[in-house]
Order: C-alpha cells, then sequence, then structure tokens
C-alpha cells in the first residue's frame, strides 16, 4: 500500500514506482472510480484499443460495487 498527501489545491502525486509498474507517463490519463467508501485510480491506455471488447449486463462500477459487498460479507463470517 502507498500513501500519498493531498495538496491544497487537492492535487496528489503517483510515487515513481506506481508510475513505472502502470507505464503512467505525464499527461496520461487515469480514471478515478467512486466506490462509495473506496476510490480506485485506474490508467487509461489509448493506445491499446480494448474499450468495448467485453460487454456487461451493467456498468462495471455496479459489478464493482457487488464484488465489494460480496468480499464483506465473507470476511465478516470469519
Amino acid at each position: 500500500m502507498v500513501t500519498v498527501k493531498v495538496s491544497s489545491k487537492g492535487q496528489i502525486v503517483l510515487p515513481k514506482s506506481i508510475r513505472e509498474k502502470f507505464g503512467i507517463k505525464a499527461g496520461d490519463e487515469v480514471e478515478i472510480l467512486d466506490l462509495g467508501n473506496e476510490l480506485i485510480i485506474v490508467p487509461i491506455k489509448k493506445d491499446i484499443k480494448l474499450r468495448g471488447l467485453v460487454k456487461f449486463d451493467k456498468p462495471v462500477i455496479e459489478i464493482l460495487k457487488e464484488v465489494r459487498e460480496e468480499e464483506e460479507k465473507l470476511e465478516a463470517k470469519k
């Protein structure tokens, strides 16, 4: 886990190790998913044309919420 601080302008800096691991460079875009009490940062790779390749019955964010809820239920049983 990596911890970063939020600046007075609401900005964060992604550590070099994370940028290198995910190939994030200056000017690249990331998507931030709001899962209620969690945020997920997802790099957007413009050179990869996979968007729309997989079709889901519902939005991905809804699927992620359901998975998280299921994980919480399993953790509560322990």
